[in-house]
């Protein structure tokens, strides 16, 4: 049976989320930088990176041994084509950047990276805790001793308190309607968007995303062995309290004994 993670993102994905541009990214790279010092030119991994809209701007702004991960051959080869363009960051195509198809409980390296990102809520798509688990002992392989995990998730004490149940919008072209619940005793959070065109033809996306709490997630990164664990409600480095909609959190791998 096919998991909703490898039906979803696709090309019509994007255009679901077309307001998720670079001026976005550009303002969450920037924030990033600002909030831990990510080196510029030491290895980092952009797990889940979707279509590449963070990695170009990490381009742009010095940053010279990129990795993307992702499991959708889809969003990678728009990625590689917005990277291969003239005018995206640098003249010489996809220079510094290399485009990786894997699941993220299966990254290809091994005491490589200095710095993973992990944006725009990439984590918690698997039906067993210990799949998510997997994930994050993988990262945790991936690091070099001393590299560090920023990951940007969102805050399950917010999303149960002010979870929007329904809405619609309409587009230019197309009608959009998003309906919300939580399972699993508000464990997980579903959501299913109905994309209606000027013919009627209507498009479902699933999206199902397990809840971890912020003791739980340290308790997790714990587990697969980070040390140092900070947390906080932005990228913008704000305190996370029930009231924040994200919990960015901040773990390093530690020397070897």
């Amino acid at each position: 049976m096919t998991e909703w993670y490898e039906s979803s993102f696709g090309y019509d994905y994007l255009e679901l989320y077309a307001h998720r541009d670079e001026a976005e990214a550009r303002a969450d790279i920037q924030a990033i930088i600002d909030l831990f010092s990510p080196p510029r030119n030491e290895p980092l991994l952009d797990l889940c990176c979707g279509a590449c809209r963070h990695l170009l701007v990490l381009r742009e702004m010095g940053f010279s041994q990129l990795v993307g991960l992702d499991l959708s051959e889809e969003l990678l080869r728009v990625g590689a084509e917005r990277l291969e363009q003239p005018n995206a960051g640098t003249a010489s195509g996809c220079a510094g950047v290399r485009l990786v198809r894997s699941d993220m409980r299966v990254i290809p390296y091994e005491n490589h990276f200095t710095t993973v990102l992990s944006l725009f809520t990439s984590f918690g798509y698997f039906g067993e805790d210990e799949e998510n688990q997997a994930v994050l002992d993988a990262v945790y392989r991936c690091l070099r001793p001393g590299g560090r995990l920023l990951m940007d998730y969102l805050n399950r004490d917010y999303v149960v308190a002010h979870l929007v149940e329904r809405d619609e919008m309409d587009l230019a072209d197309r009608h959009i309607q998003n309906v919300r619940c939580l399972t699993d005793g508000c464990r997980r959070v579903e959501k299913t968007t109905t994309v209606t065109d000027r013919s009627g033809k209507k498009h479902e996306f699933h999206e199902s995303v397990r809840m971890y709490s912020q003791v739980e997630m340290f308790g997790m990164l714990t587990s697969a062995g980070f040390a140092d664990i900070y947390c906080y409600g932005s990228l913008t480095g704000q305190a996370c309290d029930a009231e924040s909609k994200r919990l960015i959190l901040i773990a390093e791998k530690g020397a070897p004994a």
